[in-house]
Protein backbone atom coordinates (compact mmCIF):
# COMPACT_ATOMS: atom_id res chain seq x y z
CA UNK A 1 0.00 0.00 0.00
CA UNK A 2 1.23 3.42 -0.60
CA UNK A 3 3.09 5.04 2.23
CA UNK A 4 1.10 8.36 1.44
CA UNK A 5 -2.31 6.65 1.45
CA UNK A 6 -1.50 4.55 4.54
CA UNK A 7 -0.66 8.08 6.69
CA UNK A 8 -3.45 9.61 5.66
CA UNK A 9 -5.70 6.43 6.76
CA UNK A 10 -4.18 6.40 10.12
CA UNK A 11 -3.98 10.05 10.45
CA UNK A 12 -7.62 10.20 9.35
CA UNK A 13 -8.80 7.31 11.55
CA UNK A 14 -7.23 8.89 14.66
CA UNK A 15 -8.61 12.36 14.17
CA UNK A 16 -12.50 10.90 13.73
CA UNK A 17 -12.01 8.60 16.68
CA UNK A 18 -10.60 11.24 19.13
CA UNK A 19 -13.27 13.51 17.87
CA UNK A 20 -16.11 11.88 18.37
CA UNK A 21 -15.26 10.28 21.84
CA UNK A 22 -14.50 13.80 22.71
CA UNK A 23 -17.98 14.71 21.57
CA UNK A 24 -19.53 11.52 22.88
CA UNK A 25 -18.37 11.94 26.44
CA UNK A 26 -19.41 15.56 26.74
CA UNK A 27 -23.02 15.21 25.04
CA UNK A 28 -23.80 11.52 26.24
CA UNK A 29 -21.17 9.69 29.26
CA UNK A 30 -20.57 12.99 30.83
CA UNK A 31 -22.64 12.39 33.94
CA UNK A 32 -21.66 8.22 33.95
CA UNK A 33 -18.14 8.62 33.91
CA UNK A 34 -15.89 10.33 35.92
CA UNK A 35 -13.97 13.09 33.75
CA UNK A 36 -10.39 12.56 35.79
CA UNK A 37 -10.60 9.20 34.59
CA UNK A 38 -11.94 9.49 31.21
CA UNK A 39 -9.66 12.79 30.45
CA UNK A 40 -6.50 11.19 32.09
CA UNK A 41 -6.60 7.74 31.62
CA UNK A 42 -9.38 6.33 28.91
CA UNK A 43 -8.39 8.97 26.34
CA UNK A 44 -4.92 9.31 25.93
CA UNK A 45 -4.76 5.60 26.29
CA UNK A 46 -7.55 4.94 23.57
CA UNK A 47 -5.25 6.97 21.39
CA UNK A 48 -1.89 5.08 21.86
CA UNK A 49 -4.12 2.22 21.42
CA UNK A 50 -5.21 2.96 18.13
CA UNK A 51 -1.72 3.16 16.88
CA UNK A 52 -0.39 0.41 18.47
CA UNK A 53 -3.05 -1.79 16.42
CA UNK A 54 -1.95 -0.04 13.17
CA UNK A 55 1.18 -0.73 14.00
CA UNK A 56 0.70 -4.40 13.97
CA UNK A 57 -1.74 -3.69 11.29
CA UNK A 58 -0.98 -3.50 7.06
CA UNK A 59 -0.02 -0.05 7.76
CA UNK A 60 3.31 -0.17 8.12
CA UNK A 61 4.55 3.37 9.00
CA UNK A 62 7.62 4.61 10.85
CA UNK A 63 7.14 5.14 14.64
CA UNK A 64 7.03 9.26 14.10
CA UNK A 65 4.60 8.95 11.59
CA UNK A 66 1.85 6.91 14.37
CA UNK A 67 3.02 9.39 16.90
CA UNK A 68 2.48 12.44 14.37
CA UNK A 69 -0.70 11.12 14.05
CA UNK A 70 -1.75 10.75 17.37
CA UNK A 71 -0.77 14.37 18.33
CA UNK A 72 -2.41 15.89 14.99
CA UNK A 73 -5.80 13.54 16.49
CA UNK A 74 -4.99 14.66 19.78
CA UNK A 75 -4.81 18.46 18.85
CA UNK A 76 -8.54 18.20 16.75
CA UNK A 77 -10.10 16.89 19.74
CA UNK A 78 -9.37 19.56 21.59
CA UNK A 79 -11.33 21.68 19.56
CA UNK A 80 -13.50 19.71 19.80
CA UNK A 81 -13.48 19.75 23.25
CA UNK A 82 -13.67 23.63 23.35
CA UNK A 83 -16.21 23.82 20.83
CA UNK A 84 -18.65 21.21 23.29
CA UNK A 85 -17.26 22.55 26.70
CA UNK A 86 -17.99 25.83 25.70
CA UNK A 87 -21.69 25.02 23.89
CA UNK A 88 -22.89 22.58 26.89
CA UNK A 89 -22.57 24.79 29.57
CA UNK A 90 -24.84 25.01 31.73
CA UNK A 91 -23.83 28.14 33.69
CA UNK A 92 -26.22 31.55 33.46
CA UNK A 93 -24.22 33.73 31.42
CA UNK A 94 -23.67 37.50 32.35
CA UNK A 95 -25.25 39.67 30.24
CA UNK A 96 -22.75 40.43 26.99
CA UNK A 97 -20.64 37.30 28.46
CA UNK A 98 -19.81 35.10 25.75
CA UNK A 99 -17.08 32.68 27.51
CA UNK A 100 -16.12 32.13 31.21
CA UNK A 101 -12.82 32.38 31.81
CA UNK A 102 -13.43 29.10 33.96
CA UNK A 103 -14.48 26.86 31.17
CA UNK A 104 -11.34 28.01 28.99
CA UNK A 105 -9.32 27.37 32.20
CA UNK A 106 -10.24 23.94 32.73
CA UNK A 107 -9.96 23.33 29.05
CA UNK A 108 -6.15 24.44 29.03
CA UNK A 109 -5.38 22.55 32.32
CA UNK A 110 -6.95 19.47 31.16
CA UNK A 111 -5.21 19.68 27.47
CA UNK A 112 -1.86 20.43 29.34
CA UNK A 113 -2.05 17.62 31.86
CA UNK A 114 -3.21 15.15 28.94
CA UNK A 115 -0.11 16.51 26.58
CA UNK A 116 2.26 15.17 30.03
CA UNK A 117 0.70 11.98 29.95
CA UNK A 118 0.26 11.22 26.05
CA UNK A 119 3.72 12.01 26.10
CA UNK A 120 5.08 9.41 28.93
CA UNK A 121 2.92 6.96 26.96
CA UNK A 122 4.70 7.47 23.79
CA UNK A 123 7.99 7.97 25.06
CA UNK A 124 7.33 4.04 26.68
CA UNK A 125 5.79 3.23 23.92
CA UNK A 126 9.32 4.27 21.85
CA UNK A 127 11.49 2.21 24.40
CA UNK A 128 8.97 -0.91 23.34
CA UNK A 129 9.73 -0.14 19.66
CA UNK A 130 13.38 0.06 19.93
CA UNK A 131 13.20 -2.96 22.07
CA UNK A 132 11.44 -4.94 19.42
CA UNK A 133 13.03 -3.68 16.72
CA UNK A 134 16.84 -4.36 18.26
CA UNK A 135 15.17 -7.62 18.99
CA UNK A 136 14.20 -8.47 15.47
CA UNK A 137 17.70 -7.62 14.54
CA UNK A 138 19.64 -9.41 16.67
CA UNK A 139 17.33 -12.35 15.50
CA UNK A 140 17.95 -11.74 12.06
CA UNK A 141 21.54 -11.57 11.66
CA UNK A 142 22.00 -14.38 14.98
Amino acid sequence: MDKNKSSFIVAFTNIVVSSLAQILYWTLLEESINMFIYQFLLFPFSLVLINIIFWFSKYKLLFFQHVLSAYTAFFCSIIITFITVLSTSTQELPPGEIVLFADVLFVLITITIQSIILLLLNSIIYIVYKTYNFRNKINIKG
